[in-house]
């Protein structure tokens, strides 16, 4: 009784310690569908504030703009294809089949910014994708359950949900925390049918068909493919995770005949799309952190040593039969072995390159984009897309401050008359840093690389511009507002969040919009995303969804 009547008020301070400390400073935003509430903190946190002499307050102020909105402007390129089998309005964590973050969208220019938020409590969205009407489809996780949703992408109300599989009570047992468990649907993607392809906890993947019509409809199962006998054995309580799913690239007028996953233990699966016959490949101890991307021509796939080209059969994608999958073989086409560096860096996962794997022009001549994990800087690695020739290496970032656990941003200019140019430029995020969940160290900034191919066939490789923002939050460039989106962490005692826009010619800061105070806006490691027609941008939190757009 008298444990009980100790701890109680103990509870209750630390409590208002996390949720009232700065009542006072809180910023309402309106419109919001279960908006984020402001101010939560950490007790540490809120004892700075309550004993704070100064008024607590955004550190960076509620909007600052550096540079007028008439200095913005599209970027001539060369358009991204389309992948027959995947949305075309953003179709995964990374928007599209060439993993780019790179949109052909316009993006808030900071006019009059309207800011809304939506929250279920702790717990966030890993990928947000965009359906034919516009409307956000996403995975909702917590420490626990999952859920796929259907979300309005101007209210962020919930339209609809399906239940998922919740993590296996062993999840506790596995030495792996919450947030850098890579499975659950957090790579889920959007095929162009407006189905969800979802790998689960219980290693199944499943297709699961967006409503139409919420109002009279769900979200309705298609089919199911049990994968839990194709991943690698490990000891007990261990469980390999399917953490990505990609489709590969069908021929003019036909259907997808394959998908392509990846597990965290370095396992490669092929599911025929027809029968379900599942074929497997390793290479050796390698294991796999980051999503792969796909060509016309095959899977680019990283794993913590190197980076391969895998096809099946040796067969191009166009000459498929698409009833010969019992002789299926994964192949590699080519193999790039990488500097995995001598440790994991501060900020990362796993040992090995921190980057997803990024496509930018023809298969012809085009370029595949890493960085490796080299010591005291990593590298942005580019190679050739046709046969694995590596045609540049660009130190990034300062000595023993350099690290990146996001994909790279990469697309292909065009010329006067909107002819693919030779020049390329790439983006990489430096989230090098001791994070301790969920306080983020980040250290400065993005670095732009050009590549510019010369008469020879060679490239010519320089940085052009590194920006002083800092962030651990996969950023994306908006190519018809010339504009590169952060999210950037306050560096107040009140932890809040800013959408921070950069001019993608000059690396310089455009401005910067304050979103709230506290962990609820805290996109510790999350992605920024942006609707293909609106110019509402997006980032996930700690608690849920933020979205940007310009008043109308």
């Amino acid at each position: 009784m008298y444990l009980a009547a100790a701890v109680l008020p103990a509870l209750l301070a630390c409590w208002w310690l996390m949720t009232r400390a700065c009542d006072g400073e809180r910023l309402a935003f309106a419109h919001s569908s279960a908006p984020i509430p402001e101010c939560l903190l950490l007790p540490s946190q809120g004892w700075r504030v309550i004993t704070s002499s100064e008024t607590v307050k955004p550190a960076y102020g509620l909007f600052t703009r550096f540079l007028p909105p008439a200095t913005t402007h599209a970027i001539s390129h060369v358009p991204l294809p389309q992948h027959p089998g995947m949305a075309s309005g953003g179709s995964n964590m990374h928007n599209d089949a060439y993993v780019s973050d790179v949109n052909d969208a316009p993006g808030p220019l900071g006019l009059n910014s309207i800011i809304r938020s939506r929250t279920q409590g702790f717990g966030g969205y890993g990928t947000l994708t965009f359906d034919s009407r516009g409307r956000i489809v996403a995975i909702h996780g917590n420490a626990t359950n999952f859920q796929l949703e259907l979300l309005d992408a101007g209210t962020l109300q919930e339209l609809a949900s399906f239940d998922l599989p919740p993590r296996s009570w062993l999840f506790p047992l596995q030495g792996v925390m919450p947030w850098k468990y890579l499975g659950a649907g957090v790579y889920f993607y959007l095929d162009g049918q407006d189905r969800a392809i979802v790998p689960t906890t219980d290693n199944s993947l499943l297709v699961i068909q967006v409503p139409e019509d919420p109002a009279v409809e769900t979200f309705t199962l298609v089919r199911e493919y049990d994968l839990s006998r194709h991943v690698k054995t490990l000891p007990w309580p261990k469980l390999d995770s399917v953490a990505w799913v990609m489709p590969e690239w069908p021929a003019a007028g036909q259907d997808v005949a394959r998908y392509w996953y990846a597990t965290i233990e370095g396992l490669v699966g092929v599911v025929d799309a027809r029968s379900g016959d599942i074929t497997t490949w390793k290479s050796g101890d390698e294991i796999i952190e980051n999503s792969f991307a796909v060509g016309e021509e095959g899977i680019f796939m990283m794993t913590d040593q190197a980076l391969y080209r895998l096809n099946v059969d040796g067969s191009d994608n166009h000459n498929h039969n698409d009833n010969d999958n019992d002789n299926d073989k994964i192949i590699v086409d080519w193999r790039q072995a990488y500097d995995r560096g001598p440790a994991a860096k501060a900020g990362h996962i796993t040992r090995g390159s921190g980057t997803s794997v990024t496509l930018a022009g023809s298969v012809a001549d085009g370029l595949v984009a890493i960085t490796d994990n080299a010591a005291p800087r990593i590298h942005l690695e580019l190679y050739r897309r046709s046969n694995g020739e590596k045609v540049c290496s660009v130190p990034l970032f300062k000595d023993n401050e350099s690290g990146t656990d996001l994909s790279a941003l990469a697309f292909e200019h065009a010329d006067a008359a909107g002819r693919p140019s030779g020049r390329f430029s790439i983006m990489v995020e430096n989230n090098y840093g001791d994070h301790v969940f969920p306080m983020p160290d980040a250290h400065a900034g993005i670095a732009r690389v050009d590549a510019i191919r010369q008469g020879d066939g060679r490239y010519h490789c320089e940085q052009v511009w590194q920006t002083r923002e800092k962030g651990i939050a996969g950023a994306k460039l908006a190519l018809r507002s010339g504009l590169l989106y952060m999210y950037i962490n306050d560096d107040s005692p009140a932890l809040g969040g800013y959408f921070s826009a950069i001019d993608f010619d000059s690396g310089e800061t455009v401005y910067r919009q304050h979103t709230g105070m506290g962990h609820g806006y805290n996109a510790w490691q999350g992605v920024l995303f942006l609707h293909p027609t609106s110019g509402a941008l997006y980032t996930t939190t700690l608690f849920g969804i933020v979205m940007m757009q310009d008043a109308p």
